[in-house]
């Protein structure tokens, strides 16, 4: 596939509480006009985060679109593209950034161009959930919970740190009881705080939660969050930042379909963008090299 001549950008003018979404939209626009690419501009609103805008842009039949702004536009545009051959390219904008942190995507505009425009193009699976498709990892329960109460305004200034914050608030939430089926296999209950299901295993600040997950076999990898304690919650963290693979309160499985039911409705994320109801029911299916992504490419190789 050769560079793109003609590229959508979806732009969320919020993102960064929109003091200089002026700035960013001339910034971004020179630096792909100044690389000899012709921009199809397209913002998202209130009422629509990115799937219509990309829907428009791949209806356009543009080479290649390009998410400017957080965790739900990504989603938003990955949702748009995902079953079609149109590329997407992440321009980091956002206080999560979930997809560019597990992909080492530049942070800086120049370099994540440079990787839009010229980087590899690598086949990945989604996540699907009703109607949205996913890439990095979706929750129910803590981690939801955490991105759903995190301070706008915090998360302004200081970036993931407000979602640290969140966290510590959330460290006493009373736990749930899980009902969990993997595929045909017998459902079973857990007791805990939350459920990760994840294609990739890095979360906000690049902590490895499940180290294993690949974004590329067809599987979907499970986390249930054991937690019930302060001292759960330490012990947890200490493990997953040594990078140690196993913890009595971190279990892991794989799975193709996911259903998960609990004993009283939880809050519901999915790569970092949470739901507007909280849910006791739902169900994640793996969707096999459904979205072409723009990463760096490896070390040593040319364009």
């Amino acid at each position: 596939m050769g560079r793109p001549a003609r590229v959508a950008v979806v732009f969320n003018p919020a993102t960064g509480g929109g003091e200089d979404a002026d700035g960013r939209r001339r910034d971004t626009r020179q630096a792909l006009e100044g690389a000899g690419v012709e921009v199809l501009w397209l913002e998202t609103t209130k009422e629509d985060p990115g799937k219509g805008q990309t829907a428009k842009a791949v209806a356009e039949g543009v080479d290649l679109v390009v998410a400017q702004g957080g965790d739900g536009t990504v989603m938003a545009c990955v949702t748009g593209l995902a079953g079609t051959q149109t590329p997407l390219a992440v321009l980091p904008g956002g206080t999560g950034n979930l997809l560019a942190t597990n992909f080492d995507i530049p942070s800086d505009l120049e370099g994540a161009v440079e990787v839009a425009l010229d980087g590899e193009r690598v086949r990945l699976d989604v996540a699907a959930l009703d109607e949205d498709r996913f890439v990095v990892m979706g929750g129910i329960g803590f981690d939801a919970a955490m991105l759903r109460d995190a301070d706008p305004k915090l998360k302004e200034h200081l970036g993931a740190v407000a979602y640290v914050l969140s966290g510590f608030r959330h460290l006493r939430r009373r736990a749930t009881r899980f009902r969990l089926r993997l595929d045909d296999r017998p459902p079973f209950e857990r007791t805990g705080q939350g459920v990760l299901i994840g294609n990739l295993g890095r979360l906000q600040g690049g902590l490895p939660v499940m180290p294993d997950a690949r974004p590329d076999d067809g599987l979907l990898d499970v986390a249930v969050l054991q937690t019930r304690t302060v001292l759960d919650w330490l012990a947890l963290a200490v493990r997953v930042l040594l990078r140690r693979r196993k913890d009595p309160q971190l279990e892991l499985f794989t799975a193709r379909r996911v259903e998960i039911g609990c004993d009283r409705p939880q809050p519901v994320e999915r790569d970092g963008d949470p739901l507007d109801t909280p849910r006791d029911h739902l169900v994640i299916e793996i969707v096999p090299g459904a979205l072409t992504l723009c990463v760096p490419r490896a070390k040593g190789t040319g364009p």
